[in-house]
């Protein structure tokens, strides 16, 4: 069974329209560089030096825009992308203390929502308090977005509660 970043870009590799990606929590910066060989242009945002660090180091391509700044701001950056993906929880490795929290990810998700032309994969982490809020929230909201107008679909282990599980959010 694929892992869920495994499956993410799996279901990445299936769209055809590949001219910007955006990675809106860069992390350690494993779905900026697939995004980098993928797209034409990619986008990748995160709060914290350790992320663009790491992240810049693993680049072979320059087709990137590294920014420091909250996912929130996506619109200060790009008006649009085909293939976008948010990686919600904290920085592995480094302070499991810095996280994504819900104020900004909901912004961030209505925004990335609206500017997508195509697909928007929301990883949720569910093992600590924050990713729970930020996890039933976002269910909540795409379960309620219009079905004739994306498609919605999840991927999560039934056996595993609290691990993490991928909502793919489409554009019709």
């Amino acid at each position: 069974m694929l892992s869920m970043v495994e499956y993410v870009h799996e279901r990445m590799s299936t769209y055809k329209k590949r001219e910007i990606g955006a990675d809106f929590t860069m992390g350690k910066g494993n779905d900026t560089v697939f995004l980098s060989e993928l797209c034409d242009q990619v986008y990748s945002f995160d709060i914290q030096d350790e992320a663009l660090e790491t992240t810049r180091k693993k680049l072979v391509h320059d087709n990137v825009k590294l920014i420091k700044d909250s996912h929130e701001h996506l619109d200060d950056y790009l008006s649009s992308f085909d293939i976008g993906v948010f990686n919600l929880g904290y920085l592995p490795s480094f302070s499991h203390e810095i996280t994504t929290v819900l104020a900004s990810t909901e912004v961030a998700l209505k925004k990335a929502i609206d500017a997508m032309t195509q697909v928007l994969f929301v990883v949720c982490y569910i093992g600590h308090e924050e990713g729970k809020k930020e996890a039933v929230w976002i269910d909540e909201y795409v379960s309620a977005l219009d079905h004739k107008q994306y498609n919605v679909s999840t991927y999560r282990m039934m056996n595993k509660p609290l691990s993490p599980y991928v909502i793919e959010i489409q554009k019709r």
